[in-house]
């Protein structure tokens, strides 16, 4: 079948079902236009949380659909390509924030939401790339483990007096961006707006007009029409933006900036998932409720 045979099928039998489809903004943009909602890592969960389906199916990577199912316990939630993982998120594992916690006794646990349940489950709250400096500052300890993003804790540590002892996990797209090509780019277009993750490496974030996770990015180019951005995150935020804002010109900051677990989604695979129902997300309950207090507290 050709792309819009499978797209509309993939919404013929999601229809069928009653089954409400969430993408992350880095999938292939045929996903992104066949998905009901279109987000980033939290706010998929938060959507998933409020539809009114009880079948929900992720084309994204396993911590976003664990984290839905954490939150939405009494619903069906499948993702579409069981393999697909996200390298940052298996850097690290309980073992890992267990020594971390005999190492630092006295420090609290800050957890980005890129990682495993069950490491969430070990911490004491969680944050995102655009909340992690709030949580960090009302955090009750001037002592914080920060796990597992060095990108994100290095920008945070640059932000805040608390003493922060950071793992050095990474993701990969992100934390080994060439900053000369970075450079290379900004040269080519001496005009343009810089925007980069805060997952980068320092480098590349020094060069940049603006850091911020990929909601930020959205308001960002909102808040300066007419301008060219230059995009330092994964191609289908790019991709994404173009959509959003047909007016206005972005370009990529390097050649290389595709996730390959994000791209393992694929129109025959996704309909594939649909029609079996499978791929379906399970989470201890004990992991689960310890887990879902880490998340919670990121709003209390």
């Amino acid at each position: 079948m050709d792309t819009s045979t499978l797209q509309s099928e993939i919404r013929k039998i999601a229809k069928e079902k009653g089954i409400f489809i969430l993408a992350h903004s880095y999938q292939p943009m045929e996903i992104q236009e066949i998905a009901d909602y279109v987000g980033d890592s939290l706010d998929l969960s938060k959507k998933a949380m409020e539809s009114g389906s009880k079948k929900i199916m992720f084309c994204a990577v396993k911590f976003m659909a664990e984290t839905a199912s954490v939150l939405s316990p009494e619903k069906k939630i499948m993702i579409a390509v069981e393999e697909a993982g996200c390298p940052l998120a298996n850097m690290i594992t309980p073992e890992d924030v267990v020594e971390m916690k005999k190492k630092y006794p006295k420090a609290k646990v800050v957890c980005y939401i890129n990682s495993p349940i069950e490491v969430k489950a070990l911490s004491d709250v969680i944050c995102t790339s655009a909340n992690a400096l709030k949580i960090v500052e009302k955090t009750d300890s001037d002592e914080i483990i920060f796990i597992p993003d060095q990108g994100l804790g290095s920008w945070i540590a640059s932000k805040t007096k608390k003493t922060l002892h950071i793992f050095n996990g990474y993701c990969p797209i992100h934390w080994l961006m060439d900053a000369d090509q970075v450079r290379t780019t900004k040269a080519y277009h001496p005009d343009a707006l810089l925007v980069s993750h805060p997952e980068s490496n320092p480098k590349v974030r020094e060069l940049s007009d603006h850091v911020c996770g990929t909601s930020g990015m959205i308001t960002y180019v909102k808040e300066n029409p007419g301008r060219c951005f230059i995009i330092a995150t994964e191609t289908g935020m790019k991709q994404r933006l173009e959509k959003m804002f047909p007016g206005e010109r972005f370009v990529l900051a390097t050649k290389n900036i595709t996730c390959p677990n994000m791209k393992k989604t694929t129109l025959e695979k996704l309909l594939e998932s649909l029609r079996e129902e499978k791929h379906v997300i399970t989470v201890n309950k004990e992991i689960a409720d310890r887990a879902r207090t880490a998340i919670e507290r990121m709003h209390g």
